[in-house]
């Protein structure tokens, strides 16, 4: 830690970090769109201008090293009319279309532009105007809303690895465009129009579907993975309509990948909702009623699957089942990729896609038998009932063997072919947490309100044992 003065104040801030992040840290801002805590420094919009004592011209303060005795000011009229020429300058062309734009409501340009900016133009020459252009599978570039901050170029060519995006022509006529033939195909388009400040870079798949001021925000987790990406639930009306990437700079979290970002949809549609039968819908009672004799049996049990399900609900089922005199075997892991090391598909985004399973290994949700042992068991008829949860039927599984249960939060296949159904939250739905590929235990909030008596997998096996034990007073009661 060093000591610098902020506009004649003395505070002790950490000289290993980006001045615009040192100042923020002590509560004072400085404007800026280029810079990013996870970019390199180009210092290219001249919006941080800040005056450092002993120095006659105005610096930038994203590429001003934090050394002690420094001494600057954030808030003379010099800087103050800087600032107001630089937004004079960056919205010369920028079209007055926040009313139309998706970006309207958290757009750095409009915060600036109030905080900043002069409130008037004296601009009079016509606009230029130049057509909105299509450069990715799901990402469209409004050219005239752009600022060259050149943020997308550069989490493109530092981040993902690519130069799709270069800026061409010069002056009054530079834009942003594709430097290629092809359009992006990438797996960070949503990341682009993240973090473009303005509303120059949009994702297909989200325009004009909702304004921002609607959404009801959660603070939350990505289920794409086992990074776990944090993120903010955006809801309305109790539908999930997207994720946004929310920053943790702790832990360097600062984007998102297209696989988590837009996997939404399954939170609002095709939900199972209630309890099933050989493919039919029926009563919780009559499957409570057909389950308990079998568990009752001191068979063989087991459970696969639980990678998805938050660390609350694992502890609560490793309780529950313990009440039971079976032999009970947990197996969270069902894929290969969750028993091997873990391994990147990119710089993000890893090839188990389950959010939770570091969280179940160390928990104890897993077995030395592994899923295929399970499967082999099962078929032998040496398993009388086989619970899974939030996964697929297993291939090769003969469900002629033995009693399956799948617990699901959709309508899916094997949900329909399974002996029973059981309809459950999803996390959204829940408070809980995940433990990332890291260990780090990460806490997520409820975003989305369940329908009444939905239960979550921890719940479904604490009624479970609730039956069992009124089944079994019952028969106390009957004997008398």
């Amino acid at each position: 830690m060093v000591t610098i003065k902020i506009d004649g104040k003395e505070f002790e801030v950490d000289e290993t970090k980006n001045l615009i992040d040192a100042v923020r840290e002590v509560g004072e801002d400085i404007p800026y769109f280029c810079y990013h805590p996870a970019l390199k420094v180009v210092g290219m919009c001249r919006m941080c201008l800040i005056e450092i004592e002993g120095v006659p011209k105005l610096q930038a303060a994203c590429n001003t090293p934090v050394k002690a005795g420094l001494s600057i000011i954030t808030k003379s009229a010099r800087v103050k009319e800087a600032r107001e020429g630089t937004m004079e300058f960056l919205l010369a062309n920028h079209p007055l279309d926040c009313p139309v734009c998706d970006k309207a409501g958290e757009c750095d340009l409009q915060d600036n532009a109030f905080s900043s900016g002069k409130g008037v133009s004296r601009f009079e020459l016509k606009k230029r105007d130049v057509p909105q252009e299509e450069i990715g599978e799901n990402l469209l570039i409004n050219h005239n809303r752009c600022i060259i901050c050149f943020r997308c170029v550069r989490f493109e060519e530092e981040k993902v690895g690519q130069s799709n995006l270069g800026l061409f022509e010069r002056g009054y006529h530079s834009l942003i465009g594709l430097a290629g033939d092809s359009l992006i195909s990438h797996n960070y388009q949503g990341a682009l129009s993240d973090i473009c400040p303005t509303g120059a870079l949009l994702n297909k798949k989200t325009l004009f579907k909702s304004r921002v001021w609607w959404y009801k925000t959660a603070k939350t987790v990505c289920h794409g993975c086992s990074t776990g990406c944090n993120v903010e639930a955006n809801v309305r009306d109790n539908k999930m309509y997207r994720y946004m990437a929310r920053e943790n700079r702790e832990q360097g979290m600062f984007f998102l990948c297209d696989t988590g970002r837009f996997d939404v949809d399954w939170m609002n549609e095709n939900r199972l909702q209630s309890y099933m039968e050989n493919g039919n819908k029926t009563e919780s009672s009559s499957v409570f009623s057909s389950l308990i004799p079998k568990i009752k049996n001191k068979g063989k049990i087991a459970i696969l699957g639980g990678a998805h399900e938050s660390n609350e609900n694992l502890n609560i089922i490793l309780t529950e089942i313990k009440k039971w005199s079976n032999t009970v075997t947990t197996e969270a892991r069902v894929h290969d990729s969750q028993y091997n090391e873990t391994k990147q598909v990119d710089f993000l985004l890893t090839e188990d896609r389950h959010p939770n399973t570091k969280g179940a290994v160390e928990a104890g949700f897993i077995s030395t038998s592994k899923a295929s042992g399970i499967v082999t068991e099962f078929n032998k008829g040496s398993i009388d009932v086989l619970f899974i949860i939030k996964e697929s039927i297993p291939e090769g599984l003969d469900l002629s063997k033995g009693t399956v249960v799948v617990l699901e939060t959709n309508l899916t296949d094997s949900a329909k072919k399974a002996g029973f159904a059981v309809p459950i939250k999803t996390f959204s739905e829940q408070v809980g947490s995940f433990t990332n590929k890291n260990g780090i235990k990460q806490n997520f909030e409820m975003a989305m309100n369940p329908i009444l008596g939905l239960p979550s997998s921890g719940d479904f096996f604490k009624r479970l044992n609730l039956e069992m034990a009124k089944k079994k007073e019952e028969a106390l009661v009957g004997n008398r």
